[in-house]
């Protein structure tokens, strides 16, 4: 029974300790951050909205739409006709694309910059031709056999041609072996040349 009420006592004196503050301390003497109050917001007025033709826009020193790959001075590789039907056909000697660990063994180059501080890349031409089909047909076949293909329109003087490249890759090296491999099976003098991106 005397257990019961010394237990009783001290959860009456811990209530006490914990509720006094609150009951009969002056409020005034609260610190400012238990005296904080949320600020109430402002009303404000909507910005006028803004008549995009009379804006004036910046003008655009550099043509997004156009690839900075097609106005680079490198000559075309020209194809040879029955490689590249060969290649389309599936009937090539084109291996597919894969890293050795030859190539994963040797130290890396050091990477060029340009004046700029911008690393330069290198990408690989692979043929050059006439018809936007054809150049796209022979992409989306070395883009099967795990090579990172696109294609470039050029407006040349002979009139429009459509580049076939693989890349961009940092490092020429690692290039070399793509252009041995091309040049093989596709009867070419494939191109590196720098990448502009």
């Amino acid at each position: 029974m005397l257990r019961q009420r010394l237990v009783g006592a001290l959860v009456l004196t811990a209530l006490g300790v914990v509720f006094w503050p609150i009951i009969f301390v002056d409020q005034s003497l609260q610190t400012p951050a238990e005296r904080l109050q949320v600020p109430s917001v402002e009303t404000y007025e909507p910005l006028t909205p803004v008549d995009e033709s009379e804006f004036q826009w910046p003008a655009i020193e550099v043509d997004a739409s156009r690839n900075p790959q097609a106005d680079s001075d490198e000559p075309d590789v020209a194809e040879d006709a029955a490689k590249t039907a060969e290649l389309l056909s599936g009937d090539t000697a084109l291996p597919a694309a894969a890293i050795t660990n030859k190539d994963l063994t040797e130290p890396p180059e050091d990477i060029e910059l340009d004046d700029k501080g911008r690393p330069i890349a290198y990408t690989l031409q692979v043929v050059s031709m006439a018809r936007k089909s054809d150049a796209r047909s022979v992409s989306l076949k070395l883009q099967e056999l795990g090579y990172k293909a696109y294609v470039v329109e050029v407006d040349r003087p002979e009139g429009i041609r459509y580049r076939v490249y693989v890349g961009p890759k940092y490092q020429k090296r690692d290039l070399a072996p793509v252009k041995a491999a091309v040049d093989e099976a596709l009867s070419v003098k494939s191109l590196i040349v720098r990448y502009w991106p």
